[in-house]
């Protein structure tokens, strides 16, 4: 099952600034991130949540649809890297182009929040976005692609070249935490 590894375990998520803490943080709930990394607060087991089980099933799967739709080679990205400068922003990733040059984040969202997408202009949420920055910034790449499986039947990419003044900017605005 994807995402099965150890750099989930409290005290490694809790040693550094993750994409799914700089998600939080685009949620309003930085401060929830920061007292979970000081030990004052718990971060929930999610583990045995259903929904959180099936996005770890469906990852493969979306992965072959981006693969599909893009029409370009995705390798799994199961690895987490620290960024060469910032050293306490680290990540976790889902693919990556066999090229290199492109990072795919897949979701599998119930139909209920496909309103909040709009692939032709680019608009996702806030917290997406941050994680896709995040991660782009960590990986040092430009090219990000977010597949999303909206309710099991509708499946979009949106694509994105993220630049080094939004990459400078996230880091920026993720030190303040």
């Amino acid at each position: 099952m994807a995402n099965d590894r150890n750099d989930f375990e409290p005290e490694i998520r809790n040693s550094a600034w993750w994409a799914s803490d700089s998600r939080m943080a685009a949620n309003g709930k930085a401060s929830e991130v920061v007292l979970q990394k000081l030990g004052i607060m718990e971060r929930p087991d999610l583990s045995q949540v259903e929904a959180v089980q099936m996005g770890h099933v469906m990852q493969p799967l979306i992965g072959r649809l981006a693969q599909d739709k893009l029409g370009i080679e995705l390798k799994e990205a199961d690895y987490a890297l620290t960024h060469p400068k910032e050293t306490w922003l680290k990540s976790h990733f889902d693919f990556i182009s066999a090229d290199g040059q492109t990072l795919v984040e897949v979701k599998n969202y119930n139909a209920g929040v496909r309103n909040k997408f709009d692939a032709e202009s680019g608009i996702i949420p806030a917290a997406d976005m941050a994680q896709l920055i995040h991660e782009a910034a960590v990986h040092q790449v430009e090219n990000v692609v977010l597949a999303v499986l909206f309710g099991g039947q509708n499946f979009e990419v949106f694509k994105f070249q993220i630049t080094e003044a939004q990459k400078e900017q996230l880091i920026k605005d993720m030190a303040a935490f």
